[in-house]
């Protein structure tokens, strides 16, 4: 069964890949950017390389990245339900559990700016002059006295009550996007023309919107960043503002050099395969996940466990986050069907509560069972063994599962799920956030990509 419907899978791939190479050919000048994977940045790399080569260490340094992610958002979430305001817990945190960063330029002339993509927040912010901590050494800092195209918002300006804990003085609107432990962003609210540069190598202009000028943003440890692109539902939002549609499009995860991962914002945005409707709560889109399957056995798992009933509830897509976080319920019934799948055919690798295993996913996994995520309307994520198992160290032949409950932070967030970058891989996921919908269709992103027509 899970045999046939891999074929089924792939005869999609070739029925969809003409449709989207004739369209993409009508949308040269959209607004399309590569992101670019964390580990194929070189002094972040060359950090990497550092690490411990066990596969012990391999599986807790992945953990720890994606568990500081998942209590990224945990805080966020649950700020915002209190206070119902754009918040973010730890920029440290953000920067170094992001997995893509985004480029574009900002003012005339156009300065380059290096930013987190983040669908968790809906302020774009950079850093501005003057500035305190700022570190860049690659990216000079963005001086709006020298912009043509640079004007601050007044008090008045509608845009102004969006921002996070706006002020007002001598008519400026001022923010401060607010982190625990420090070093947050405050500064001006502004409006600036930017400026995108696509993978064929059009240069596409918007009109000016608003952004955070930030002149005190913390002391940033990685002297490339120099900002948070946030992608949420608020107003304020480059989502929003650049026509209330954007997608993304992740390729395989475990090679950094895939040239083909990509951001694209606006009403050329690549809307397709089936929607799902979305819930969006302070600025969050939250999903109607209705069931699993691996292979053609349902789990049993009550579709109540998934829904948006509360505080602490329901279900996100999240485009940092490495690993998905599971409702504990419903881990506990997807783990126990992986391990009754594997423990009769492959030697567990034994570290902490993680469901390890000696061997390869390219050989030991051939014809493991589709593990589908079924959501209202018919959309589905469909992971094959590669999207669902990591390999820790390819010479040592060990993979885990990437998934985890998010009972390991606490019983608070038992009936939460965080839907991470490994379920989304070989996906373009696309969001209409005026007919408050998201398209999940399964594509090689190569497929997508402008340059690929040249």
């Amino acid at each position: 069964m899970a045999c046939v419907y891999q074929a089924s899978l792939l005869l999609l791939f070739t029925i969809v890949s003409f449709f989207i190479v004739t369209e993409s050919l009508k949308k040269s000048n959209r607004i399309a950017m590569k992101l670019i994977h964390r580990e194929s940045i070189p002094h972040l790399h060359q950090k990497a390389q550092v690490l411990p080569l066990t596969p012990q260490d391999r599986i807790k340094h992945l953990t720890d990245i994606s568990s500081a992610r998942f209590m990224h958002l945990r805080n966020s979430i649950d700020h915002r339900e209190l206070s119902n305001s754009d918040f973010q817990v730890n920029v440290q945190q953000a920067i170094k559990t992001s997995m893509f960063f985004v480029n574009f330029s900002i003012g005339q002339p156009p300065i380059p700016q290096f930013t987190i993509m983040d669908t968790g927040s809906s302020l774009l912010w950079i850093k501005c002059l003057p500035c305190k901590h700022s570190s860049s050494t690659h990216h000079p800092t963005f001086n709006p006295a020298l912009s043509s195209t640079y004007a601050e918002c007044s008090c008045s300006d509608p845009f102004c009550k969006y921002a996070p804990n706006t002020q007002c003085s001598a008519n400026r609107c001022l923010y401060d996007q607010v982190y625990i432990n420090g070093g947050g962003s405050k500064g001006v609210l502004a409006k600036e023309q930017l400026t995108f540069t696509t993978p064929n190598g059009n240069t596409v202009l918007t009109r000016p919107v608003p952004f955070g000028c930030g002149h005190e943003n913390g002391e940033q440890s990685e002297s490339d960043f120099t900002g948070i692109l946030g992608l949420g539902a608020q107003p304020t939002s480059l989502a929003v503002q650049l026509g209330s549609k954007f997608s993304y499009c992740i390729g395989d995860l475990t090679n950094r050099n895939y040239g083909y991962n990509q951001l694209v914002l606006g009403e050329d945005a690549d809307i397709l395969g089936d929607p799902t409707p979305i819930k969006i709560e302070n600025g969050i889109y939250y999903m109607n996940l209705e069931g699993i399957s691996v292979g053609a056995k349902q789990l049993n798992i009550e579709p109540v466990l998934f829904s948006r009933r509360g505080p602490r509830t329901g279900v996100i897509l999240d485009s940092g986050t490495l690993y998905t976080w599971l409702a504990e319920a419903a881990y506990r019934e997807l783990h126990n069907e992986v391990k009754s799948i594997l423990d009769t055919q492959l030697e567990r690798f034994w570290f902490r509560d993680m469901l390890c295993y000696h061997g390869r996913v390219s050989e030991e996994l051939i014809g493991f069972p589709v593990v589908t995520f079924r959501f209202s309307g018919g959309a589905e994520l469909a992971m094959e063994a590669s999207s669902m198992f990591y390999t820790m160290l390819e010479s040592e032949n060990v993979f885990c599962m990437a998934v985890r409950p998010t009972t390991v932070h606490g019983v608070g967030y038992r009936d939460f799920t965080a839907i991470g970058l490994m379920a989304q891989q070989y996906y373009n996921i696309a969001y209409d956030l005026k007919e408050r919908n998201v398209y999940l269709q399964r594509i090689d992103c190569v497929l997508l990509d402008d340059y690929s027509q040249s």
